[in-house]
């Protein structure tokens, strides 16, 4: 290649060049499921160009140049701005092959290329595609938590395993609760003890947080089998005893109180941990009251019994 920075020598010089109309429009129907900023707005953002949805997608050979022009004319090193023009290759549908030779011909690093295919795919919403680059152990992690809020807010539902994969090779920071709340809320579905102890490692903060919205991940969701093997496992979790306090402040005055069976998780947990005279006792508000077919009138009798001295 000529000049990396002479339009003509990376795209030709067909006058007219440009983004097929189904790609600017699946672009900007991209740009608007991830929150009106794509990962190559945030990439443009990083070299200085400002006001990247007034330039991209490019909707004719003039903005096309215009837009390689803003790129080469940056003052920041040239493998980002190359990054931005292999960007750029990969969306031309019809100039795909001018891709891998400009990255080949411009000494374009490896880490590089793979990050961008990555980006690339993911503002695609390509998520399996996106992470086989973007979990590469090659990469210093760029934008981490942006990404794994993308994985989080767009993975299939009830499915984890996207955003846990990118998490458990990348660690992100998890800096900001817009980040942590989708995705512990992803690991919750995952698997309720792991949740938990994930919960425990944040910070005293943090951890009420978490555990808190752990219960609500429980009781919120839709009635059925799923619903009650996760119930069956917040119960059996092996709370301490400030966590136990948690546990029942939130269930019994807190925000958690309006939860579908707030109370009755209560009374089970004291039961299933061999609470019995405290069981009893809290059982005597919630006699007549019947959950997943159990008449707590009559178990709160069959307590009573139990817990009487044998003589």
């Amino acid at each position: 290649m000529d000049d990396p920075e002479e339009f003509h020598a990376v795209f030709g010089t067909e006058p007219n060049l440009a983004y097929q109309e189904q790609t600017v429009h699946e672009i900007l129907k991209h740009r608007r499921s991830l929150e009106n900023e794509l990962f190559f707005d945030r990439l443009l953002k990083a070299v200085g160009i400002d006001q990247a949805s007034r330039l991209y997608p490019p909707r004719s050979n003039k903005d096309l140049q215009t837009l390689f022009q803003r790129i080469v004319n940056s003052t920041h090193p040239d493998h980002q701005k190359q990054s931005l023009v292999y960007y750029i290759l990969k969306d031309l549908s019809q100039e795909k092959h001018k891709a891998e030779a400009f990255a080949k011909s411009s000494f374009l690093p490896s880490k590089y290329q793979i990050f961008i295919d990555g980006i690339w795919y993911l503002d695609r919403l390509k998520l399996e595609r996106a992470l086989d680059y973007l979990a590469s152990p090659s990469l210093i992690p760029t934008f981490p938590d942006e990404i794994l809020y993308t994985l989080c807010r767009h993975a299939p539902p009830q499915d984890a395993t996207l955003p846990l994969a990118y998490y458990h090779t990348v660690a992100p920071p998890l800096a900001t609760a817009k980040v942590l709340t989708p995705f512990f809320n992803r690991m919750c579905t995952a698997s309720l003890t792991e949740a938990f102890y994930f919960s425990r490692r944040q910070g005293a903060l943090r951890h009420q947080q978490l555990f808190e919205q752990l219960i609500s991940s429980v009781l919120a969701s839709h009635a059925g089998d799923a619903r009650g093997n996760k119930a069956r496992e917040l119960i059996a979790l092996p709370l301490d005893e400030e966590e136990e306090g948690w546990f029942e402040e939130f269930l019994m005055e807190g925000k958690g109180h309006s939860l579908p069976g707030a109370r009755d998780t209560v009374m089970i947990r004291k039961v299933a941990t061999g609470r019995v005279v405290d069981a009893v006792e809290f059982g005597r508000k919630l006699t007549g009251r019947k959950f997943d077919g159990v008449n707590w009138a009559s178990l709160r009798e069959g307590l009573q019994q139990g817990a009487k001295p044998l003589v």
